[in-house]
């Protein structure tokens, strides 16, 4: 019984409470996760179908190049 009850009190506090208290905070802005950085920063591979992307994956393997140097 007593574990039903408190299951209750914790069940009612993360489905009423959290999100009241989430919603009047005002800097709750999310943070980039490693994926979306990836994609931002994809250039292509040699066997992308798109030639926009193997251009560009060939563009920036020559300006790597070019810094190693």
């Amino acid at each position: 019984m007593f574990l039903a009850i408190l299951l209750g009190i914790v069940t009612i506090y993360f489905i009423f409470i959290i999100p009241l208290m989430l919603k009047k905070t005002k800097d709750n802005h999310p943070t980039k996760n490693i994926f979306e950085d990836f994609v931002d920063n994809d250039h292509g591979y040699p066997w992308s179908w798109e030639s926009k992307r193997v251009e560009s994956y060939k563009k920036a393997l020559q300006d790597k190049k070019k810094c190693k140097v």
